[in-house]
């Protein structure tokens, strides 16, 4: 911890070392709360060492559903007989806005980030209501691309960067750095975009299934560090079928078709970059769009199925039970996030 933060604790009646201990361990909520107490308080809950080590032992989780608002839902603590309920959060922009949708692109470390409006994203901490906008991008050719766009966010432990990236396909990959605060474009015109939704973020990367122009179909890796493409293979049965979107799945990359007819399947990549360890999961129920979220309780898997409903999955037979929450919209996209203090303002990491 920082001396200041370190010198507000010793002050209390037990040692520091036990205090920041229970302190790293509490919700965030009520951490917010302890922030008004004091300005020693406030030190501490904001001190960059002890952010992290809060982020490190609070894995708490928690559902994000998006539609003209965003809505929490309580899925990981919520006892299994009792009725879980979503939230809906305050956002960026909220209350005046044009738009009908509000996108998540991406969720990392407790951070989100949405686009409330079209092409105006922010970083925000649905936890601390903290948020950022991402300023605009200066070049007027790219800029009137946007609607050949992907975008992805993620985070890289080794640099210590969030990275906001916009692929417009077939020309150029524009990265926002939180750090830096400043815009960065690589010229890459090797893929064409089949599908504009989100990419996924793994391993330090953000991944699309996008087509080369020869027409082969892969997923394309963006490496938030290195800030260049590589290639992952499909699985053969998916080399040349329909649309495809990617996902993730306890730490694990997948696979599944996006606005298909009656489609009973999706795929993990139990070893990444590994062709052969690809392992089909099967639904018994049909979808059109499909997203896997999480291993609910540990065992079976939590899915978003039609942008209508939350589905828990049995691995052995692929059963489906409807995942009861009250107060859901009609229609969502649907992502996790982690309850986390770290701020989307990068002058507050050190």
């Amino acid at each position: 911890m920082s001396g200041s933060s370190v010198e507000s604790v010793k002050n209390l009646p037990l040692p520091h070392e036990i205090v920041i201990d229970i302190l790293s361990r509490l919700p965030v909520k009520s951490l917010c709360r302890f922030k008004c107490v004091s300005k020693s308080w406030l030190a501490l809950t904001t001190d960059p060492l002890f952010v992290k080590l809060h982020l490190d032992r609070t894995k708490v989780h928690r559902l994000i559903l998006a539609s003209r608002s965003l809505h929490s839902i309580d899925h990981e603590t919520t006892p299994i007989n009792d009725e879980v309920v979503s939230v809906q959060l305050d956002f960026p922009l909220k209350k005046n806005r044009t738009c009908d949708f509000v996108q998540i692109i991406g969720s990392c470390n407790g951070l989100l980030c949405i686009m409330p409006e079209p092409e105006v994203f922010f970083v925000f901490n649905p936890s601390t209501k903290e948020h950022k906008r991402v300023h605009d991008f200066q070049n007027p050719t790219l800029s009137s691309l946007s609607d050949r766009s992907v975008h992805g966010f993620g985070y890289v432990q080794s640099i210590d960067d969030y990275k906001f990236v916009k692929y417009v396909c077939g020309s150029t990959v524009c990265v926002f750095s939180l750090k830096n605060n400043s815009w960065k474009c690589i010229e890459d015109s090797r893929y064409e975009c089949q599908l504009f939704v989100p990419g996924t973020l793994l391993n330090g990367a953000i991944h699309w299934v996008l087509k080369h122009q020869d027409g082969d179909c892969v997923i394309a890796a963006f490496d938030l560090v290195e800030e260049r493409f590589k290639d992952l293979p499909l699985p053969d049965a998916l080399t040349n079928f329909g649309v495809l979107s990617t996902g993730v799945l306890d730490g694990r990359l997948c696979v599944q078709h996006h606005q298909a007819m009656n489609v009973k399947q999706f795929w993990v990549m139990k070893e990444y970059g590994v062709k052969e360890s690809w392992t089909r999961v099967f639904v018994q129920e049909g979808y059109r769009i499909l997203k896997p979220l999480c291993l609910w309780k540990d065992c079976k898997i939590l899915l978003a199925m039609n942008r209508n409903k939350l589905v828990l999955c049995n691995q052995r037979d692929g059963a489906l039970k409807d995942f009861e929450v009250t107060g859901i919209p009609f229609q969502f996209d649907a992502d996790v996030y982690v309850e986390s203090l770290i701020s989307p303002n990068c002058s507050k990491w050190n």
